[in-house]
């Protein structure tokens, strides 16, 4: 059920917020960097969330292992890091908006419903529902376009997820252009091919992009690129597979 609702949260801030030819939902006129806690069934989750005009990376410590996810709305592509593990794994928008044969947008229903205070920031609401019925919520957005709160629940074969996403501690200003590029020494994931993304051997090593480590600033050792458990990983592949191919 997380799962389901991280692909209702996927749809709504990468398909509609990351591609300013939609505005559905408000597009962020600015650059920023916040926390970000997400709060489900399966418990209490925090992060980082940094934009940049189309740019966007999210940090998120599952369980005590950290994914990163980083968005390029103007490569048409994304990389799901798991930095412990040094491995990547490369989203192809393009083409899995090809083999999907249609946008995740049309399949919600969206309301401006009124305004409302998120963490002491101003805020619209909107009321978002997926025309299948197996999903719906509410997001809030600040006037520069911001997704401040997300409040989203699930309904599947009689059951019902609840989760939600909030913005803490907001600052707006310029972001390190580092953040949103493929770290050196990572290389990509075995065995994951499919679904618009690369296999291993066609992905080939990350290219040296990059000298920053997820952690925005320091890179640490390298560690040996083995197959990891991916638990939190899967978790945001998953949601990231299910957005794309709605």
């Amino acid at each position: 059920m997380l799962t389901r609702l991280l692909a209702f949260a996927w749809i709504c801030l990468c398909t509609f917020a990351a591609r300013a030819e939609t505005q559905i939902l408000p597009f962020p006129t600015v650059a920023y960097s916040a926390d970000r806690i997400v709060e489900s069934d399966a418990g209490t989750f925090t992060g980082k969330v940094y934009s940049s005009f189309g740019l966007e990376r999210a940090e998120m410590n599952v369980g005590g292992m950290q994914s990163v996810m980083i968005l390029r709305s103007d490569k048409d592509l994304g990389w799901m890091l798991m930095p412990a593990q040094r491995l990547y794994q490369t989203l192809d928008f393009a083409q899995a908006k090809e083999q999907s044969g249609g946008s995740p947008a049309n399949d919600v229903t969206i309301t401006q419903v009124g305004s409302e205070a998120v963490e002491g920031v101003s805020a619209t609401k909107y009321r978002l529902v997926m025309k299948d019925g197996s999903a719906g919520g509410f997001m809030w957005f600040s006037k520069e376009g911001i997704a401040l709160k997300m409040d989203l629940l699930s309904k599947e074969e009689g059951r019902k997820s609840r989760m939600t996403m909030t913005l803490k501690n907001l600052v707006v200003g310029d972001q390190d252009p580092l953040l949103f590029e493929l770290p050196a020494g990572y290389n990509p994931m075995p065995g994951m091919g499919g679904f618009g993304m690369p296999s291993a051997a066609a992905a080939g090593p990350a290219p040296a992009t990059a000298d920053a480590n997820t952690d925005a600033g320091t890179q640490s050792e390298q560690q040996p690129a083995e197959t990891p458990a991916l638990t939190p990983g899967s978790v945001v592949r998953e949601a990231a597979r299910q957005a794309i191919f709605k």
